[in-house]
Order: C-alpha cells, then structure tokens, then sequence
C-alpha cells in the first residue's frame, strides 16, 4: 500500500496520491498565482498577500515555509511581468504596481532576473517612458564599461546612446555564380582504353543569393544610429536612412536607403530581437528628441525609483511625469 503524497494517507496499491488530493493542490497553486499576478501588477493588497498565500496553501497540501514563501512572491512576480506582456505593453500603471510588489516583498534583481524577468522588466520600462513619453533616460556610461569594456563607438554630440547588445551576429547578402551543364552524347570505343564523345557540352551560369555570417560584435542603439563593432566590420546606419526592417524571431534586418543595398541582418535573442525593433519604433516616433543632461535620471533610477510618488521622477526639461 502507497501512502499519499499530499495528505499521507493511505492511497491504495503502487499509488501516490489520492486524485481528490492532487486537484486540490493544482487549485491552490493556481489560487496563489492569480492573487500574486493580481496584487503585483495593481500594487494594492500587499499587506494582506503573504497570509493569504499561507492559507491557500494549507487548503492544497503545500508546505509554505518563509522561504518558499520567498520563492513563491519572486516567481509569481515574473508571471505577473509575463502577462503584462501579454499586449506587448508595459502601462505606467503596471510598472508601478510592480515596483512596489518587488519594494514591499524586498526581492532583489538577482533573485526577479533568474529567468530573465528583471532584464525584460527594464526594456520593458524603457520602452514605456520613451514611448508614452517622449523621454530618453541617461545612459549608464560606467555600468557600460564595467560589462562590456570601453565603448569601441564615437558618437556624435547630437545624439544619446540607448542601449547596448553584446554577442550579435552580422549578416549580408552575397551573390554566388555556379557553372552547371551536362555532357550529350553517348561514348564509343575507338581503342582499346580509348574512347570519344562525339556530343557537346552545353553548361550556363547559375546565380544564387544567400545571407552570409560576415562577423559577430557589439550593436548600439542610439537617438540617430545603428552602430556595429565587429572583429573586422565598423559602420553606423542613421535610423531614417532605414528603408525597411524585417523582425526574425532571432534578428534584426534591415535594407539601406543606398542605391547599392543588399539585405543586412543582425542575429541576437529572440527578446532582444522583439526589444530592438520596438525601441527603435519608438525612436521614430519622437518627433523632437530631448538629450538627457547630466542630471538626468539612468533607467535604472527610473525603475528603481520609489512607486508611491508616481515612479518619483521628473524629467528635467522633458515636462512629463512619469
């Protein structure tokens, strides 16, 4: 006889849970991640949120010690963030609902950035304040350096670094010429280990194209530009002069404004990938670009920032509150 798993008791020969058993501990799971998701992404009902998760799950067999507890608040935070981006959209309103989960519940990015979460939680951010308003946050030059090194691009004084994408693969259509044909004619002895083929050959160009890998680097996005530091490539591709982009599920194409343009793509993660176009989307929208200042707060004052005082920022000089 088997014993339970959930409530220990006996459950019949070679089982390991009574069926009633296991249902009540799938609601209480489902139970407790509705009421987190709730909670975080309205930034209401906190105070309450961790008695309630003890008691829900007392009713589906789940032991809730402090640190699955923990566990519980930072994991269903990311499910919170995960169905914020249902809409492909992160409003004000949910980015400071769960800003003040993550304040209240005092979970670090490390623990919220274990399956990606905190870093999608920033584009996203960064994506809400340039897109409903018009601001471009300071660049972190010092974080920038302490993670990829000394910044290989020259940027022009009209313009503001943005974002950064390590390990980025570039590609460039190539053509290639093949000479295919075939032999006519049958051939015919004329000595012993001699023979000849009276027919001809008839043969013809073949020309194919394809995306080669031409190099691999560092791609930045600024107010004006694309730039790419590869091993062997350097360029930088104005924004407006980018007839069309092309979103792959783990790139980035694009097609010059330039007589002589092939199709050119930049290969990165798929989030990176969806981030990189709506950033830039968003970029083109703007129709007067402000520059940060020297006082201006970096995206990560902004996220960081305190949800109680309406995400406790003023832009200086971009008049709009976040």
């Amino acid at each position: 006889m088997g014993d339970c798993r959930f409530c220990g008791k006996p459950a019949g020969f070679l089982r390991r849970q009574h069926r009633a058993c296991a249902q009540k501990n799938a609601r209480a799971k489902e139970s407790i991640r509705d009421h987190c998701v709730d909670a975080a992404l309205r930034g209401d009902g906190l105070d309450a949120l961790p008695g309630s998760i003890r008691e829900t799950a007392a009713t589906g067999f789940i032991t809730m010690s402090d640190a699955a507890l923990t566990d519980t608040l930072a994991d269903n935070w990311g499910h919170a963030l995960e169905a914020a981006m249902e809409d492909h959209v992160l409003t004000g309103r949910e980015r400071r609902g769960l800003s003040r989960y993550r304040d209240q519940f005092n979970l670090s990015p490390r623990r919220l950035d274990r399956q990606g979460h905190y870093e999608l939680f920033r584009k996203l951010a960064l994506l809400d304040v340039i897109g409903e308003h018009g601001v471009i946050p300071r660049y972190d030059r010092r974080a920038a350096r302490a993670e990829f090194g000394r910044l290989p691009f020259n940027l022009m004084k009209s313009e503001a670094l943005i974002w950064l994408f390590d390990d980025v693969g570039y590609l460039r259509q190539v053509k290639r010429r093949e000479f295919r044909g075939q032999s006519m004619g049958v051939s015919v002895r004329v000595a012993k280990g001699v023979y000849v083929r009276p027919g001809a050959f008839r043969g013809r160009a073949i020309e194919k194209t394809e995306m080669e890998r031409t190099d691999h680097g560092l791609l930045a996005i600024t107010t004006k530009h694309i730039y790419f530091k590869g091993g062997d490539q350097s360029f930088r591709v104005r924004l407006e002069r980018i007839v069309s982009f092309e979103p792959y599920r783990d790139g980035l194409g694009i097609m010059r404004d330039t007589a002589r343009a092939v199709p050119e793509a930049f290969t990165m993660d798929g989030n990176d990938a969806w981030f990189a176009i709506n950033l830039i989307d968003a970029l083109l929208d703007i129709e007067d670009v402000t520059l940060p200042k020297r006082d201006s707060p970096t995206l990560d004052d902004i996220v960081d920032a305190g949800p109680d005082d309406d995400a406790g920022l003023f832009i200086a000089g971009a008049g709009a509150s976040l």
